[in-house]
């Protein structure tokens, strides 16, 4: 037996066609009665049933009467009427007639005692014809008074059931008093479930039976689709004896070739199969009658006994009453106990719901408010999973069983259950777990799932889930049918044998959905739906905001807002504090050895226990690399107390650092300088902080070093290389690499960045981060980027000689070079004396240039453009105010961060604050290039956003100048693949 109630014992096909069995079209009659067809238009008898001649007195030949007038073979009770045939109803009405016996026998008198037998009528119209079914009709008064009795108290009860609150004590009364009325042996109700099976919801038993049939259930395929309808369109039903014979019709066929049309006929005869399924339950006669709600075939009331028994008709109409009344009661019940569960239930959502909302509104974090709901939103809605899809805001939750991730499991309920823009509001499930096609592989528990969609931009969605309910089916006998072969080869289904009591465990469903929570979690997904649209612009200041402040990386404060509190406090006259540096020891051996994702991990780690061993009132900050700088905060600053404490520091970092089953051992230098000794501003203290440090690290690293004045003087080997700098550009140790640009669009290089080196004499290949902040410090900053423009005009003065294609390099300016009066007619004369178009070259400068002297900067890029040199802005994001300063400058071009492009696959905030400097840049029509390439994904997402033009390793790492061309060939072959 499968869980929908369909007998898995018979072949699928072959069921089917069992239930299209035309049972209407019998052609045979109950021998308890006689039935007559007439054709109305002529009035005469055209068909009749054989067992008249045993009812009819004198009548010898059942054909007698056809073909003749039917006013000689009935009349009305008043002779003085007549038969009216076409007034007839489609469904049978008893009628004021009696056959005319006096046809065959003269009149008799009536004997004393009880009344002879009497005959109803009961007439319908099918067609052109007139069906005519003649029942016996025999009451005593005992019989008569016994049943006004029961019906009186019949009329009590239905007033008690109408305010009834429980539908099973309904159902109990009500087989009761049926079983009082009609004297049958065993009354039950049979009730329709969705899948098509039924189940027995009441029972009651004539004194020496006992119920038999009380909670089981019965397959779809005992009552076919067909028995159904007719049980709709005749809803009294009789069988007065299942082992007599039943008649046939004279002749088989009416005058125009066809069946006649038995459904609405009381006499109708029964398929042998239904004969044979009674007798297998050890039942000799019946009587059914249909519980109809809203036009749908609710249920039965099925009357057994076990003798041959024909009601009579003070029964039987009695019975259509009552069937009537229970209908009409079950109905109003049902509908009213299930509105009332359905309102309380509602309530109880909106009530949650709407606190829901408030939290949502006050606190502003969607996921975190959802986590603290979920153990009372997943109990409101029977469920134990709940998922969100809207926009970026994806969340799964609940103590349901997941496997994979958050996308991973959104992703495959969007895609397996069909998300779509012209979808349903509302789909929901109960059977997952019966078919191999719908069950979720990320949710291996859930059995039932809702979901809700809406189309807001982009399609989003949540969804609900219910595990499954093993239920414990008790049903009417294992169904275990037969076939048996018929003459004509067709293949006849057999009823079951056995009834006896057989359970089964139904799997793979969950609790059913109800409309309520389909309306509760459509107002669900529209609470968070407009939520989010609230918090989104809101959420995008704050990452800004936080961006400006904060290290990305390790989410603490970033260079620029810890030095602007340190100088509040110093402002302030606090100097209860000290200032400490913080390097971490040989860290550029993981990043060369392991690679920077593993180096990024190592100081998320490193800022974790820096956080633990700080007190709420000192500060942290990460000013780059691998340096950090701390803020102690102590009553009675002194070197004692701050070394103190400093080495509880490198306790903290003393454990090893366990990254991706790695393991490293490190340690850290500090140098720590304390105000006012030390210095009264931000900078003095940095750079006495910055000696002690250099002091530990001479030293031996891992320790920690007070800043003393003996110290200055070691800055001779800062002064040293300062000095080397100054000579090399005499020297010719400087050199330009060059990294190509590409457009994500046509995979062709577009550009050019050029970059210097320093090869040191002693120290070897050095990158501008080793030597360009000490010619910031000096001046000698100016003499470099002179060089670096010379030879990058000369390069590419070469490539146009050589005929290569035109890509326009672009160099770094300080702000000094900025700044300086001459950088415009330099730059023109430059280009006039290489012969290279100003389109050729292209100026970058970063956001350090301009935000504090915006005017001059501004100036300086008018007057670039004007001669036709392009300006761009590199390493948008990472400044204090950038944004603000944007729409003031005469920019093409913006260059994003490598930090955005590493982070924005892994960091919802950096991937929605990367779309948004795309989409901004878009917006002011300016070049978008995304620096940090170096994956497929990246360049693909950026592709994706709008933002057509990367640069980075993923494309080449900066090469020499004899090798560029051959790179920018292979890397162009590559991408085209």
């Amino acid at each position: 037996m499968s869980p929908g109630g369909r007998d898995d014992t018979i072949p699928a096909e072959l069921e089917k066609t069992c239930a299209q069995e035309p049972i209407h079209l019998l052609g045979t009659v109950q021998a308890y009665g006689f039935l007559m067809v007439v054709e109305i238009s002529s009035g005469c008898i055209v068909q009749i049933s054989a067992g008249i001649v045993r009812h009819w007195p004198g009548l010898d030949d059942a054909a007698a009467p056809l073909s003749r007038p039917l006013s000689e073979w009935a009349a009305a009770a008043d002779d003085s009427e007549a038969l009216d045939l076409a007034s007839l109803p489609a469904r049978p009405v008893p009628l004021p007639w009696r056959p005319r016996f006096e046809q065959t026998r003269p009149p008799q008198p009536e004997p004393e005692g009880p009344p002879s037998s009497q005959w109803e009528c009961l007439g319908h119209r099918s067609g052109d014809l007139a069906i005519l079914e003649w029942l016996p009709m025999i009451a005593t008064p005992d019989e008569q008074q016994r049943q006004n009795q029961v019906f009186a108290d019949f009329a009590g009860v239905i007033g008690r059931l109408r305010r009834s609150e429980d539908l099973d004590a309904f159902f109990r009364d009500s087989v009761r008093v049926i079983q009082d009325v009609s004297a049958f042996d065993r009354v039950m109700i049979y009730r329709f479930l969705p899948d098509g099976s039924g189940e027995v919801v009441a029972e009651h038993a004539a004194a020496g039976y006992q119920q038999k049939y009380l909670g089981l259930r019965f397959p779809a395929s005992d009552i076919p689709s067909q028995a159904r309808r007719l049980y709709l369109t005749n809803t009294l039903r009789v069988l007065a004896d299942v082992e007599a014979a039943m008649d046939a019709l004279v002749p088989p066929l009416l005058p125009n070739g066809e069946a006649l049309d038995q459904s609405h006929c009381m006499l109708r005869g029964l398929s042998e199969v239904h004969l044979a399924y009674l007798r297998n339950m050890g039942v000799r006669a019946t009587l059914t009658l249909s519980i109809v709600c809203e036009g749908k075939l609710w249920g039965l009331i099925a009357c057994h006994h076990h003798a041959p028994r024909t009601p009579p008709h003070q029964i039987r109409d009695g019975m259509r009453q009552i069937a009537e009344l229970l209908a009409e009661i079950a109905n109003m019940r049902i509908e009213s106990l299930s509105h009332l569960d359905a309102v309380g239930h509602r309530l109880r959502l909106d009530r949650l719901l709407n606190g829901f909302h408030q939290a949502l509104i006050q606190d502003g974090d969607i996921t975190t408010v959802l986590e603290l709901w979920m153990p009372r939103l997943l109990p409101a809605f029977n469920a134990n999973t709940l998922g969100v899809s809207i926009g970026t805001l994806a969340c799964v939750g609940g103590p349901g069983k997941r496997q994979g991730a958050t996308h991973q499991i959104l992703d495959e309920v969007g895609t397996r259950l069909g998300v779509q823009d012209q979808g349903p509001a509302v789909r929901m499930w109960d059977d997952l777990l019966t078919s191999p096609r719908r069950s979720l592989l990320c949710l291996p528990e859930a059995a039932g799932l809702m979901l809700a969609q809406r189309h807001d931009e982009d399609i989003i969605f949540c969804f609900l889930t219910r595990e499954e309910v093993v239920q414990q089916v008790h049903w009417g006998g294992e169904p275990r049918k037969h076939t048996v072969s018929l003459p004509d080869g067709r293949v006849r289904l057999e009823p079951r044998r056995s009834f006896t009591k057989w359970q089964q465990s139904v799997r793979g469903h969950s609790a059913p959905w109800q409309q309520t929570d389909a309306d509760a979690l459509q107002n669900l997904l529209r609470i968070l739906s407009e939520v989010n649209k609230l918090q989104v612009n809101r959420k995008m200041q704050e990452t800004l905001h936080w961006r400006a402040h904060h290290d990305h990386l390790t989410g603490l404060y970033n260079r620029r807002a810890m030095e602007d509190e340190v100088a509040r406090r110093l402002e302030d006259g606090h100097y209860n504090t000290a200032l400490m540096l913080l390097d971490l020891d040989h860290f550029k051996k993981i990043n060369d050895t392991y690679g920077h994702e593993t180096g990024d991990l190592v100081l998320q780690q490193l800022s974790s226990r820096l956080k633990a061993v700080m007190r709420e009132f000192d500060l942290l900050a990460r000013l780059g690399g691998d340096e950090f700088m701390l803020l102690l905060q102590i009553p009675h600053p002194n070197a004692a107390t701050a070394l103190t404490f400093a080495e509880r520091l490198h306790q903290a970092v003393s454990a090893p650092f366990d990254v991706k089953g790695q393991q490293f051992r490190l340690g850290i230098s500090i140098g720590i300088a304390i105000p006012p000794a030390h210095g009264r501003s931000v900078s003095e203290l940095l750079r006495h902080a910055d000696l002690a440090l250099y002091q530990a690290k001479s030293l031996g690293r891992s320790r920690s070093v007070v800043f003393e004045l003996a110290m200055a003087a070691d800055q001779r080997d800062y002064y040293l290389l300062e000095r080397d700098l100054d000579e090399a550009i005499e020297r010719d140790q400087l050199s330009l690499v060059f990294q190509p640009k590409v457009d994500l669009i046509s995979r062709k290089a577009v550009g050019l960045e050029a970059l210097v080196r320093w090869n040191h004499p002693t120290r070897g290949q050095n990158s501008p981060s080793a030597f360009i902040p000490i010619a910031e410090h000096s001046d000698q900053i100016i003499r470099i980027d002179r060089w670096v423009m010379r030879n990058a005009v000369a390069k590419q003065a070469e490539r146009h000689s050589e005929g290569l294609p035109s890509l326009p390099i672009a160099v770094n300016l300080s702000i000094a070079d900025i700044l300086s009066p001459n950088l415009v007619p330099y730059l023109t004369g430059l280009l006039a004396e290489y012969g290279v178009p100003p389109q050729a070259l292209e100026i970058e400068v970063t956001e350090s240039c301009f935000m504090r002297q915006l005017a001059e900067t501004r100036n300086v890029l008018r007057a670039l453009n004007d001669s036709g040199i392009s300006t761009s802005l590199d390493d948008f994001g990472t400044g204090f105010s950038s944004l603000s300063y944007l729409r003031q400058l005469p920019l093409q071009c913006l260059k994003i961060d490598q930090s955005f492009t590493h982070s924005m696959l892994q960091d919802h905030n950096a991937e929605k604050l990367t779309q948004a400097i795309v989409a901004m840049g878009n917006a002011l029509k300016m070049k978008i290039v995304a620096e940090g390439v170096e994956t497929r994904e990246q360049m693909n997402w950026l592709l994706a956003h709008g933002c057509h033009i990367g640069q980075g390793y993923y494309f080449s790492p900066p090469v020499p100048p004899e090798d560029l061309q051959q790179v920018i060939e292979r890397l162009e072959v590559r991408l085209s693949a």
